[in-house]
C-alpha cells in the first residue's frame, strides 16, 4: 500500500514519521529525538525506533524483533547475518552479541526540504519487509537447528502462484 503523494510534509521530520505510522495503524510514542513505533509484521510484532539526524539530514531506523540467540548459537547467527547482507539492497541486520539480538539498521540521507512522507513510508515499510523475509531463517537455526545456508536457501526460494 503506497501513501497518498499529496500529503503535505510536515516541517518536524519526526511529525512527519508520525502521520504515516497513523496512517499505517501502527502504535507510536514521541520523545524529544525519536518516535517508537510497533508494527505488526507478517511473523511478529516489530519494534521501530526512528530518529532524524539534523547534522547530516539523515533518517535511522532500528528494527528489532522478539527474538534472542543463545552463545551456543552465536558463530551460525553471525554466518546467517553475513550472508543476508550479502544480498540485501538497503539496510542491514546487525547483531549485539552481549544481548544475543538481530536487529535491522538502516540509515537514508534526505534533504529536509524535499523528502516527501512517501520516502518516509518506504524507508519504514522496508524495515518491516526485511525483517520479514528473512526472520523465518532465524527462525531455522535457532529451532530447526538448519544451517545458516539452509536457512537462507530457504527464504530466499521464490514460490510463484498461491495454493
Amino acid at each position: 500500500m503506497t501513501l497518498a503523494k499529496n500529503i503535505e510534509l510536515l516541517e518536524d521530520p519526526l511529525d512527519t514519521v508520525e502521520m504515516v505510522a497513523s496512517i499505517r495503524d501502527w502504535t507510536y510514542e514521541r520523545s524529544d529525538n525519536e518516535v517508537s513505533i510497533i508494527a505488526k509484521g507478517q511473523w511478529s510484532d516489530y519494534q521501530i525506533s526512528v530518529t532524524w539526524v539534523d547534522d547530516f539530514e539523515g533518517i535511522n531506523i532500528v528494527c528489532g524483533f522478539d527474538l534472542k540467540f543463545q552463545e551456543r548459537h552465536k558463530n551460525n547467527i553471525l554466518h546467517l547475518v553475513s550472508s543476508i547482507n550479502n544480498q540485501m539492497w538497503l539496510g542491514h541486520f546487525d547483531i549485539w552479541i552481549d544481548e544475543g539480538i538481530v536487529l535491522y539498521r538502516n540509515t537514508s540521507l534526505f534533504n529536509r526540504n524535499k523528502i516527501s512522507q512517501n520516502q518516509f513510508d518506504e524507508v519504514m515499510v522496508q524495515a518491516v519487509t526485511s525483517c520479514d523475509q528473512f526472520f523465518p531463517a532465524f527462525q531455522y537455526v535457532l529451532w530447526a537447528n538448519k544451517s545458516p545456508s539452509e536457512a537462507l536457501e530457504a527464504v530466499l526460494f521464490n514460490t510463484q502462484g498461491e495454493a
